[in-house]
């Protein structure tokens, strides 16, 4: 039997969201004894909690969420173990057993502080070096358990957005990830006309 592990963030009534943008709501509308039938109403913005930003969200590109075809967002993939750097810089030699359309996942521990408001302004940034090398790789999507790859002004997001590759944001429980050499990530937002999407992560093992 396969081993299922969730990457992703509870979405949740005035969940914690990037600064400036505006605040989840995730309310009962109807419940069984009212009205004879439970219904929820979710506003939320693109980028709120674990989700993932397509080519249109930092670039020119007129690509939404519902036209990235599915073979995108599955695949072999990747873990990098960064906890302690402020910086992400790697070598080329840290990536050696990448391969083409891999799916490489930063674990920086930066998730531990998700609910706190230090998570949005002392995250680790990633250098351009080594979005250089991920570009040189091929790779098809990076993610990391921290709000974003960078700060303004989203150089590392124009770079690896500029090149098709996907960015997924806000993941957590990458270290449960450690123990395996090998593992599939299956990162499928919503089949949505918009830039970016909340997205369920799983990791597949085995």
């Amino acid at each position: 039997m396969p081993l299922y592990l969730d990457l992703s963030h509870e979405i949740s009534h005035e969940m914690p969201v990037y600064p400036g943008d505006i605040p989840v709501a995730l309310l009962q509308q109807a419940s069984l004894q009212e009205e004879g039938h439970t219904n929820f109403l979710l506003s939320t913005g693109m980028h709120s909690g674990t989700h993932l930003d397509g080519p249109m969200h930092l670039t020119n590109s007129l690509i939404r969420m519902a036209e990235i075809p599915l073979e995108r967002l599955a695949g072999i993939g990747f873990l990098v173990n960064v906890v302690g750097q402020s910086v992400i810089d790697l070598p080329e030699s840290a990536f050696e057993a990448l391969q083409p359309g891999a799916i490489v996942l930063f674990y920086t521990g930066f998730d531990r502080f998700y609910s706190q408001e230090n998570y949005y302004h002392a995250y680790p940034e990633m250098s351009e070096s080594t979005a250089h090398i991920l570009v040189k790789k091929r790779v098809k999507m990076v993610g990391m358990d921290s709000p974003s790859p960078d700060y303004a002004p989203f150089r590392i997001h124009e770079i690896l957005l500029g090149n098709q590759i996907l960015i997924l944001e806000n993941l957590t429980n990458l270290s449960a990830l450690l123990p395996y050499r090998e593992f599939e990530l299956l990162a499928f937002p919503l089949k949505i006309k918009a830039d970016s999407s909340p997205v369920r992560v799983v990791a597949r093992i085995g």
